[in-house]
Order: C-alpha cells, then sequence, then structure tokens
C-alpha cells in the first residue's frame, strides 16, 4: 500500500497488438498459468481470462437479452435501430448505465450460464477454493451512440462498497448482520448480498465480474477500472473523509463524479476484452463504464462468486436463499435435477461442497 506521503501512481495495463488487454487460458483452478493469472490480479486489481464463454453461448445470450428488452419495452424492436428511443428504453432498467432490469434478473439463459465450467474455473483460480456459491445479477446492453449521442450512457467510477465502513470496522460483524438477516423474497435481496465485503481488518477476497459477449473495444464503451486502485483504497477513503458526509456509512453503491475525483477519471483505463472473456476484479478497485461510441451494441453479462463456507451463511440464510432460488428455477421451468448440472447444483447452493 502507499504510504501517506507517496501519491499513487497506476501501474501501465499490458494489451496485445490489437488493443486487448494481456489474457489467460485456465485448464483448472490450479493448472500453472493460474499463478500467473493470480499475480496479475494481485498487481492490478483485475484479470482477464480469456473463453469463459463460447461463440454459441454468447450468441444465445445476446438473443436474451434482447428477450428481456422486448418484454419491458412491450413490442419487438431488436431489429430496427430507430425504435431504440429514449421512450422505449427507460422501460428496460437502469437506462443511464446501460443495465437491463431493476434487480436481478432469472431467465432460463442467465440462470444457466451462471453454471459455466469455465466460469467457475475462473473465480476458483482468483479466490483459491472451488467451493463457491454463485450470485444472482444481470445484464448490460449498451446502445451504439456514435449517431445518436444522446443514446450513450454515463460514464462513471464507482465502487459495490462503502469504504469508510470497510476501513472503520475491526471485525465482519456488521456485514455478518446484513447478510444473515437476507430472505431473499427480494430481487434487491441479491444485490444487497453483493455489496458487503466486509472489513478491511479482516481482509477477505471479494471478486466481481462479468463477460463480454461480443469482442468489446475501447470505443465500444464498457467496463474501465483504476488499475492497481485496491492498494490505494485505505489511504485514498482516509484522504478522502471530507465525502462521507456526502455518502455516509450505509451506502454500498458509491458513485463518484469527475468533478470529485478527476484524478481518478485520468487515471482509468477500459479493459477491452475478446468475446466470451471473463473481466474478474478485486471489489475494493475503483470502477465503473464509459459510453458506446461505435456503431456496435455492447453486451455483457454481470458475475459474482464467493466462498460457500463463511460466518454469514447461517443455516437459516442458507434455507432462506436456497428457497429464493428454487421459486426462480421454477418459474422458467427449469429442473435442478435435469437442468443444473452437477457443478450447478452446487454453485446455486442447493447442494452441499464435499471434500
Amino acid at each position: 500500500m502507499a504510504t501517506a506521503t507517496e501519491k499513487f501512481q497506476p501501474p501501465t495495463v499490458p494489451r496485445d497488438s490489437e488493443g486487448f488487454v494481456k489474457s489467460f487460458n485456465l485448464s483448472s483452478y490450479d493448472c500453472p498459468e493460474a499463478d500467473d493469472a493470480c499475480a496479475f490480479f494481485d498487481q492490478y486489481g483485475f484479470v482477464v481470462i480469456a473463453n469463459v464463454f463460447t461463440p454459441e453461448q454468447c450468441a444465445e445470450t445476446i438473443s436474451d437479452i434482447w428477450n428481456v428488452v422486448e418484454s419491458f419495452a412491450e413490442q419487438s424492436i431488436r431489429n430496427d435501430e430507430n425504435l431504440w428511443d429514449a421512450q422505449r428504453w427507460r422501460r428496460t432498467g437502469h437506462e443511464q448505465v446501460g443495465l437491463v432490469g431493476n434487480a436481478s434478473l432469472w431467465t432460463r439463459q442467465i440462470i444457466l450460464n451462471r453454471q459455466t465450467p469455465a466460469l467457475h474455473t475462473a473465480f476458483a483460480a482468483v479466490l483459491g477454493t472451488r467451493k463457491l456459491l454463485t450470485n444472482h445479477d444481470r445484464y448490460a446492453l449498451f446502445r451504439p451512440a456514435q449517431m445518436h449521442s444522446e443514446r450513450g450512457t454515463m460514464t462513471n467510477l464507482h465502487l459495490d462498497m462503502n469504504p469508510w465502513i470497510y476501513l472503520q470496522d475491526t471485525d465482519n460483524s456488521y456485514q455478518i448482520s446484513v447478510l444473515s438477516r437476507l430472505s431473499y423474497k427480494r430481487d434487491n435481496d441479491w444485490i444487497t448480498e453483493n455489496n458487503e465485503p466486509g472489513c478491511s481488518a479482516i481482509g477477505e477476497r471479494h471478486v466481481q465480474g462479468l463477460v463480454n459477449l461480443t469482442d468489446n473495444l475501447e470505443e465500444d464503451g464498457g467496463f474501465w477500472l483504476v488499475p492497481g486502485f485496491h492498494k490505494y483504497l485505505p489511504q485514498w477513503t482516509i484522504e478522502h473523509e471530507n465525502l462521507l458526509s456526502q455518502y455516509g456509512l450505509c451506502s454500498t453503491f458509491n458513485l463518484f463524479k469527475e468533478s470529485v475525483v478527476p484524478e481518478l477519471y485520468a487515471a482509468a483505463c477500459h479493459i477491452s476484452s475478446r468475446a466470451g472473456s471473463a473481466i474478474l476484479w478485486d471489489q475494493r478497485t475503483m470502477h465503473g463504464s464509459r459510453a458506446n461510441n461505435s456503431l456496435r451494441p455492447r453486451y455483457a453479462q454481470f458475475f459474482k462468486m464467493f466462498p460457500a463456507e463463511h460466518p454469514a451463511m447461517t443455516e437459516k440464510r442458507a434455507e432462506n436463499r436456497r428457497n429464493g432460488i428454487l421459486t426462480k428455477l421454477r418459474a422458467v421451468n427449469i429442473s435442478p435435477e435435469t437442468d443444473l448440472s452437477f457443478l450447478g447444483r452446487k454453485l446455486f447452493g442447493l447442494e452441499q461442497w464435499s471434500d
């Protein structure tokens, strides 16, 4: 970590000749290249894992994104860009940041994607255990804005956590209290689950992620972050204690405008990756998205996985979580026995992990 007298200097992210960020191929969560991927993650606060989704899976997921969008818009619009206007789009979710849906999504495709073996391998490598549970998040769709600037999303940097309480607390009692009370009867409970990383004193590793469904170049907008910020977070939080009165200790989604942190916007860089690649990042890393300034849509699915064995996973919470998932599976005619894999039933918490 930088000392109080040091100025934060983000590391330069390595890229290939086509502008894509360096990526890793993992055959298993403990293969030799996993060590290199973890070293990269520790240095930069993120890592790109290639070939997590197949081309067919990417295409099927893009089709499902449009199914969801059209269900909100209440008409078929995917093949006519003239219909991608604000009047229709504002019904689809968080229009300003390109999120599809207002909370977690539970279509058949998005659910089955969460049991992808290569995705589990990526998270297991970074988290150091195969015994994981998957969170349930949503999709992103950024409309191309080169010819329609009004369709551009808001460029932003944020933290899906509260940095002040993260640094202030001496144990994880607050995290455990929040998580153990979740009933999983509200779609927003899955977002709450995502945004409680505990405290710095305990130092749990929390990893968020996404899979880009098409090649995502800088002009396409989408995910960007401040490289190395996870190491700088404690110093930054102390130096920006004046913001506490504005954000408070309860907010677990904290968005910082460029006027407030211009140096971080200057340091942030777009994480370009190929279709089917997963980007995993340390939850302490300042991140966000940039507007799409190309002629192509940007598509992604968000993920988080976390260790199944955790003090906050009480018997009651595990039961509530399991019942909530089973209710969602029934709603889209997914049978845990025939549609979920052996791995999937464990990732969903329907069966316990064994040694």
